[in-house]
């Protein structure tokens, strides 16, 4: 019988096997770790990414929410009654829900421009609007106030006190809409004016076209001068050019100031006319 020969240093592990065995057991465990940590990120990140969805949702159907007044600011010529009107909210509305639907309703009144909706409290909306500005008078061929965009605006002229100047001539209208191009550009540049020379435009009386080109504006007593003149091309230039011309004199008795004519005014004196 021949013995089988062996070494007993076969049965005892090497140091490389147990390294072995021992970083696959570290592996394993750091990926169970990791995957564990994974997860809770991963469960974090959903939960607030929905925050923002269910927790409002969640709280518009609690009644201590629920809408209990509409407080509306920004109107000068509308008046807010007539916006809490047309946003009809609901009873059970909450300051919660979506405000979308409020502005949009709020902008289909003629004289808003643009509506904001935003929570006031537990119980409050508070919708703030811009209104469409009018910027003078125009015939068609009664009186009615226009915006810059030249839209007839549903003002009175006779209900309340309207400062704006007046735009002499007949308009074509369309529905509430400018369509005569000449009067179009006409009120284009009233707005600019309006925007940025409101000291001026604040003693016009009335504005028309003039024969010779350009616009025709008749001032209020106690201005510098009775009639200014304006080309169409740059007026607002024009304009700084006729208040230059106006503070460089004494005597301010003047009847006409003609800036229609390229980098320079002329004035005409009262006694002149």
């Amino acid at each position: 019988m021949i013995s089988p020969v062996w070494d007993p240093d076969d049965l005892t592990p090497s140091a490389g096997d147990e390294g072995d065995e021992g970083g696959t057991s570290r592996s394993r465990r750091l990926t169970r770790r990791g995957r564990r940590r994974l997860f809770v990120v991963l469960l974090a990140g959903a939960i607030g990414f929905s925050v923002p969805v269910w927790v409002p949702r969640l709280l518009a159907t609690l009644p201590a929410f629920y809408i209990a007044d509409v407080h509306v600011v920004g109107t000068n010529y509308v008046q807010p009654e007539d916006i809490r009107r047309i946003v009809a909210v609901a009873p059970d509305a909450s300051v919660w829900d979506d405000r979308g639907l409020w502005e949009e309703r709020a902008r289909t009144h003629p004289m808003v421009r643009e509506a904001t909706a935003r929570r006031q409290g537990f119980h409050t909306l508070e919708i703030t609007v811009v209104e469409k500005r009018p910027i003078a008078l125009v015939a068609t061929p009664e009186l009615r106030p226009v915006s810059g965009d030249g839209y007839l605006l549903p003002l009175d002229p006779s209900s309340g006190p309207l400062d704006l100047p007046i735009v002499r001539g007949p308009v074509e209208t369309d529905g509430n809409l400018v369509t005569d191009p000449e009067i179009r550009e006409l009120i284009a540049t009233l707005q600019r004016l309006d925007r940025t020379r409101r000291e001026f435009m604040s003693l016009v009386s009335e504005i028309t076209t003039a024969p010779e080109g350009g616009y025709r504006f008749l001032l209020l007593p106690g201005a510098e001068a009775d009639i200014v003149l304006l080309p169409r091309e740059a007026p607002l230039r024009a304009l700084d050019r006729v208040s230059v011309a106006l503070g460089q004199i004494e005597d301010h008795r003047v009847a006409r100031a003609d800036a229609r004519f390229t980098g320079q005014v002329v004035l005409t004196r009262a006694e002149a006319r």
